[in-house]
């Protein structure tokens, strides 16, 4: 009884190996011969779908263990608008690439050619997005953009880290221009298009000033000619006739 008992454990032992040895095999083969059946594209607002997908370099078809994540992410990071990408596979046959856009702050042109730059110094042509956005324009530099972090005449880093510093402030969407003029900073408004001498120097606690003046005195009095910030710090405001009435 015993034998037989040992005999009939033996006999399932082998069977369930079997099994688990052709399931095994089964599963590598299936991996192996596994197809790209859709590709999926998330969080791009300004580059198309078929661009990135053009970057990527993969068609649906191919064998999903012949596509390299590593090397499909790098391709579509080299996009001067994407600042940078994940790329994953979501079984059985899905490729996601999910992609963060960089963020314009500021713009300027140079020879006729329109240039943006992002949140973090990177200078992005017109050319590479084909959108206009609303930022704040840098006028004054008269040498081609590079990236603000390798800017060592200077100009354009300037202007970029006062515009930086009006994000922060919270007196950002009243900036339409930027200008840096015998080393002073001046300011056109995108409401009411006045002009802002800010001077050089304390610039925080200018945008400050004026961020302040703008909520508390323009509602009532209206635009001024100018507003001048480059003396004492203290901030002088010329009204017209009109509205010093």
């Amino acid at each position: 009884m015993r034998l037989a008992e040992r005999e009939i454990k033996g006999w399932l032992f082998a069977v369930f190996g079997g099994f688990f040895v052709v399931l095994i095999f089964g599963a590598m083969n299936w991996r192996e011969n596994r197809v790209l059946n859709k590709i999926i594209i998330k969080g791009n607002n300004v580059v198309s779908e078929e661009k990135i997908a053009e970057l990527a370099g993969v068609k649906p078809g191919v064998k999903l263990i012949d596509v390299d994540l590593s090397e499909v992410r790098a391709k579509v990071e080299k996009h001067d608008f994407i600042k940078y990408a994940e790329v994953y596979i979501n079984l059985p046959d899905v490729l996601f690439i999910e992609i963060v856009e960089r963020r314009p702050i500021a713009m300027l042109m140079h020879q006729g050619k329109i240039y943006y730059i992002d949140s973090d110094g990177v200078v992005i042509s017109f050319d590479r997005v084909g959108k206009i956005f609303s930022v704040p324009i840098i006028s004054g530099v008269d040498y081609k953009p590079i990236n603000v972090n390798l800017d060592t005449a200077g100009q354009l880093r300037r202007q970029f880290e006062l515009i930086k510093a009006a994000i922060d402030k919270k007196i950002y969407s009243l900036i339409s221009e930027v200008r840096l003029k015998d080393g002073e900073f001046i300011l056109l408004t995108s409401d009411g298009a006045v002009t802002v001498f800010l001077g050089d120097g304390e610039l925080e606690r200018k945008l400050i000033s004026l961020r302040e003046f703008w909520s508390q005195v323009v509602p009532t009095r209206g635009y001024p000619v100018y507003i001048d910030l480059r003396y004492h710090g203290r901030l002088y405001a010329k009204f017209d006739k009109k509205n010093s009435e």
